[in-house]
C-alpha cells in the first residue's frame, strides 16, 4: 500500500466560504451530502514527518506527542475496498439497531431476535426484487448472488480481504454517485448485501444451494423463514455482530487518524494550539464515521474530510477570538467579506456599506432595481425603500463592526517595550494639566482664606459647602451635628462669609471667580 494517498472532497461552491481576511478563519457550513464536497486535494503525510517542520519543531518535542504520531504512522491506510467492506459492518448493525426499534411493543420481549431477523430477511427480499427490477429497467445485468453470498458471508470472518471486492468492482462502473438510476440499483444492490451478511450460517448455507440451483432468482421469504434458528442461537449471533460493528468503528477511526494530522495542520496559526486541532478534527472524524453512507460510492476519506474541517473550523470560530462571536454570525462575516473583496475589484476601491447591502441578500431583488433604476436616473427614492435601504446597511455596518478583533491597552508599541498603547489614549474623564494646576491652587488660597476664620466657622462653611467630602449639607444636618439651632447656624455662616468678603481676605479669590 503507498505511504501516501488523495482524498477527494467536492464542496458546495455557494456554501463554503473563500479564505476571508478575518484571522485567516474560514467557517464552513455543516452539510450532510457527500455530493456537497470540496475537490481539493488532501496529501495525508507520515506523521513523523511533521517534526520536521519548524513551524511545528517546539510544540511537539513533548515525548507524549512523538508517541502519539509514532502509533498512528505504524496504521496503514486502508483503500477503497476496505473502507466500503469496514463500513458494510458498521451500516449492519445501525440497520439492526434501527430495526428493533421499530419493533411493535409486544414483540420486543416475546422473541425479539427472531423478530429482528425476520424484518432483516424482509428487507432484503425487497431490496433483492427492487434490484431485478433496476437491471431490467437499465438493462443491466445483475450481480452474480452467489459470488455477493460469498462475500457477503467472508466479510463476517474478517474484513482483511486480500482480493478486491466484487460487489464494489459490479457497482463502480463509472456512473456510481453521478447518475441517479445507476445510484438507485446501487443502493438496492448494497441493501441486499447487508442483509446477506447479517444471516446466520444455517440460512447462509440454504441460500448458496438455492442459487446453485435457480442462479439470481430471488426465494420465497417463508423458505427463509423457516430456517431461522433458535431465538437463543440469533442471541449469540446478534453479540457477534455487535463485536464486529465495534472493531470495524476503531478500525476506521484508527485508519484516519493521519488524515485528521494531516488537515489539522492547515489551521495552524488560527489562535489554537496544534494538539487541540487534532482533538477537535478527532471529534469530527468520528461524526463522519457515524454519519457516513456507503450506498452513495464515495470513500470514507473523501467524506471524512469534509467533517474534519467542520469540526475544525468551528472550534476555530468559538474558541480562537477573545470575544466569541455566534457561528451563525461568523457566516454571514464571511459571506460580507466575500462580496467584498470582490466589489473592491470591480470598483477599484472599497465599498460603502450602502452598496454592500445591495449585494448582500438582505434587500429584496425589486428593491434592488429599484434603488439601481433611481440612482440611473437620478430620482429620489421612496422614503419606504429609502429606509429599508438604511435599514440593511446598518445590519451590515454592525455585522462588519463585530468581525473587529480587540486591542489590550497593555499591549507594547513599537521595538520597546517601554510604551503601551494605553499610554496614547486620552482620557476624557481627566482635567487638563492647566486646570488640575488652577484646582490645586485655588484649593491653598480657600484653605487659607478659612485660617483665619474661628475653628467653629470654618467648620460651619466646611460642611455648608462641601469642601471636606464634596457634598453640600443643610442647616438642618449641620445644627444637629454642633447640637445648636437653625438659626446660630445660620447666623455663624453668615458672620463667616463677611469676613471672608472683606477685601484683604477675598482679592487672593477674585481670580479665580473671572
Amino acid at each position: 500500500m503507498p505511504r501516501k494517498s488523495k482524498a477527494e472532497i467536492k464542496a458546495p461552491k455557494d456554501l463554503i466560504p473563500e479564505p476571508a481576511d478575518l484571522n485567516g478563519e474560514d467557517l464552513t457550513v455543516e452539510v450532510d451530502d457527500p455530493e456537497l464536497i470540496s475537490d481539493e486535494l488532501v496529501d495525508i503525510e507520515e506523521p513523523l514527518d511533521l517534526i520536521k517542520n519548524p513551524v511545528l519543531a517546539e510544540e511537539l518535542s513533548e515525548d507524549p506527542v512523538r508517541l502519539y504520531l509514532r502509533e498512528i504512522g505504524q496504521v496503514k491506510l486502508l483503500d477503497a475496498d476496505s473502507e466500503f467492506r469496514l463500513s458494510t459492518i458498521i451500516e449492519a448493525w445501525r440497520l439492526i439497531e434501527n430495526l428493533r426499534l421499530r419493533l411493535p411493543r409486544d414483540r420486543r420481549h416475546t422473541e425479539p431476535n427472531t423478530a429482528t431477523y425476520r424484518a432483516v430477511l424482509d428487507d432484503m427480499l425487497i431490496a433483492w426484487k427492487r434490484l431485478e427490477e433496476d437491471a431490467a429497467r437499465l438493462n443491466a445485468n445483475l450481480p452474480e448472488m452467489r459470488l455477493v453470498l460469498a462475500e457477503a458471508q467472508l466479510l463476517r470472518q474478517t474484513w482483511e480481504i486480500d482480493t478486491p471486492s466484487y460487489l464494489r468492482a459490479f457497482l463502480d462502473n463509472g456512473q456510481w454517485g453521478r447518475d441517479a438510476h445507476w445510484d438507485g440499483l446501487a443502493g438496492n444492490a448494497f441493501n441486499l448485501f447487508i442483509g446477506l451478511y447479517i444471516l446466520p450460517p444455517s440460512i447462509a448455507t440454504w441460500l448458496s444451494k438455492h442459487c446453485q440451483a435457480h442462479g439470481s432468482e430471488c426465494p420465497a421469504a417463508r423458505s427463509l423463514h423457516r430456517n431461522l434458528p433458535t431465538e437463543e442461537q440469533l442471541e449469540h449471533d446478534l453479540r457477534i455482530l455487535q463485536t464486529r460493528a465495534e472493531e470495524a468503528t476503531q478500525a476506521l477511526i484508527r485508519a484516519n487518524l493521519r488524515l485528521v494530522v494531516s488537515v489539522a495542520k492547515r489551521y495552524l496559526g488560527r489562535g489554537i494550539s496544534f494538539l487541540d486541532l487534532i482533538q477537535e478534527g478527532n471529534l469530527g472524524l468520528l461524526r463522519a464515521v457515524n454519519k457516513f453512507d456507503p450506498r452513495r460510492g464515495f470513500k470514507f476519506s473523501t467524506y471524512a474530510t469534509w467533517w474534519i474541517r467542520q469540526s475544525i473550523n468551528r472550534s476555530i470560530a468559538e474558541q480562537a477570538r477573545t470575544i466569541r462571536i455566534p457561528v451563525h454570525l461568523f457566516e454571514s462575516i464571511t459571506r460580507i467579506l466575500r462580496i467584498q473583496r470582490s466589489l473592491v475589484q470591480q470598483y477599484g476601491r472599497e465599498p460603502t456599506t450602502d452598496e454592500l447591502a445591495l449585494e448582500v441578500g438582505y434587500l429584496s431583488a425589486a428593491d434592488v432595481q429599484a434603488i439601481l433604476r433611481a440612482k440611473a436616473e437620478g430620482t429620489p427614492l421612496e422614503p419606504a425603500l429609502q429606509r429599508r435601504w438604511e435599514i440593511a446597511a446598518a445590519k451590515v455596518d454592525r455585522i462588519l463592526r463585530s468581525a473587529e478583533e480587540p486591542v489590550s491597552i497593555d499591549g507594547p508599541v513599537g521595538d520597546e517595550d517601554s510604551s503601551q498603547l494605553g499610554d496614547f489614549i486620552p482620557d476624557d474623564d481627566a482635567l487638563e494639566p492647566m486646570d488640575a494646576a488652577a484646582r490645586d491652587m485655588l484649593r491653598e488660597q480657600v484653605q487659607h482664606a478659612l485660617a483665619a476664620l474661628s475653628e467653629r466657622e470654618r467648620q460651619v462653611l466646611e460642611l455648608r459647602f462641601g469642601l471636606i467630602d464634596g457634598k453640600d449639607h443643610t442647616l438642618e444636618e449641620v445644627s444637629r451635628y454642633f447640637n445648636v439651632t437653625r438659626e446660630r447656624i445660620r447666623q455663624i455662616e453668615a458672620k463667616a462669609l463677611r469676613k471672608l468678603r472683606h477685601p484683604t481676605r477675598s482679592r487672593h479669590l477674585r481670580d479665580y471667580l473671572g
